[in-house]
């Protein structure tokens, strides 16, 4: 596995360095002192793990984090901080690991039997190890689907067993500690009564996996659950577009049909709010820039039109995505069209918002509606 490490101390470098030498499966490429510097080569050297100090003076490393996950897909984070009350946000950002300065040799074994089990379970830097295997089918834009590659649907005996599925998926194969577990989908019960209820989902799940013909996946092992399960899912799909760049309009259609709603939207988890936020930012984003690159160029297709009513979809009180649509119908002089989408938008922004269309917006949507009139 190749690893890149990024801390503003040199001699924490060499440190770490000289700790991971010891390891044959781990390939140190390169060593930053300057966090930006990793940011602008992440897409050249394609590492497979990332040692990260949090507490830079340049950038927080939780945000440095977030930037080199999204421009580079299927890369693990260990955070690497003298700091102990950072570790709910790292592992919301799904590191694999947060160790502590000093870093205790011991320690750093268990992180890199994390991810040489990651490697052999997702093939990370071969390839190889994921061919003919079976794998779950999972959808999460939109409704939350399991199904087996025989397209058989996983039957969720209770939403509780389908949450935990889902929120030990989002780790992406890393144990997870029961304790969090009960904090986060068992809040308000006492210890005893999380407990027996979480033991109950866990066989659920179990059962249920075994009958897709997935037996043993999900391990217990000092106090953390893990799923033990290889998968295809419409998430990857996702970021290895967006990680692509330059998008054309084939990857634009792509993205129509994966992106079917939001992140797990239709299940209501609170804790998957900022993933969802985040996947909606990417999405909207590409299209915003796609469809502005366009109309600056006086294109008008269906094709543009369809992805200005994803963006209203999407985002649907964002004054330029409104102004982007009144133009482009406007442009064409397809004033009934025009009428229809404003007085809709007008209707939605009193109703849900209580609120009136801005001055901008309005003398745009007049000169179109009434030019030539």
């Amino acid at each position: 596995m190749k690893a890149i490490l990024v801390d503003d101390e040199p001699i924490a470098l060499e440190v770490m360095k000289s700790l991971l030498s010891d390891f044959k499966k781990i390939e140190v490429i390169k060593s930053y002192t300057k966090p930006n510097e990793a940011l602008r080569e992440i897409g050249k050297l394609k590492p497979d793990v990332v040692f990260l100090d949090i507490e830079m003076g340049e950038i927080n490393g939780l945000e440095l984090a977030e930037s080199l996950m999204k421009k580079h897909n299927n890369l693990e984070i260990v955070f690497i901080t003298a700091y102990s009350q950072y570790a709910v946000e790292a592992f919301e950002i799904n590191a694999i690991d947060y160790l502590l300065k000093p870093i205790q040799k011991k320690r750093l074994n268990d992180t890199i039997r994390r991810l040489k089990e990651k490697n052999k379970r997702y093939g990370i830097g071969s390839g190889q190890e994921t061919k003919n295997k079976r794998a779950l089918q999972i959808s999460c834009f939109g409704n939350f689907l399991v199904m087996n590659d025989q397209d058989e649907q996983f039957q969720w005996r209770t939403k509780k067993a389908k949450e935990l599925f889902a929120y030990l998926w989002l780790y992406k194969g890393r144990a997870v500690s029961k304790t969090l577990i009960l904090e986060t989908l068992f809040p308000g019960k006492t210890l005893e009564e999380g407990t027996a209820i979480l033991h109950t989902t866990v066989y659920m799940l179990r059962t249920g996996l075994r009958n897709l013909g997935f037996a043993d996946a999900i391990h217990y092992v000092n106090e953390c659950y893990q799923l033990n399960v290889y998968d295809e899912n419409d998430l990857d799909g996702l970021m290895k577009i967006i990680d692509k760049g330059n998008h054309e309009k084939e990857d634009i259609e792509k993205i129509l049909k994966i992106y079917k709603g939001g992140f797990l939207e239709e299940e209501s988890y609170h804790w998957a709010i900022g993933s969802q936020q985040r996947y909606k930012k990417m999405v909207f984003s590409i299209f915003d820039e796609y469809v502005t690159a366009r109309l600056n160029n006086h294109e008008y297709s269906l094709f543009i039109e369809t992805c200005l009513q994803r963006m209203h979809e999407i985002e649907p009180f964002d004054e330029k995505v409104v102004r982007d649509t009144i133009k482009y119908y406007g442009k064409q002089n397809n004033k009934a069209s025009l009428k229809i989408f404003f007085d809709f938008y007008v209707e939605r922004l009193l109703k849900e918002m209580n609120l009136s269309p801005n001055k901008t917006t309005l003398d745009i949507y007049y000169r179109y509606y009434y030019k030539n009139a």
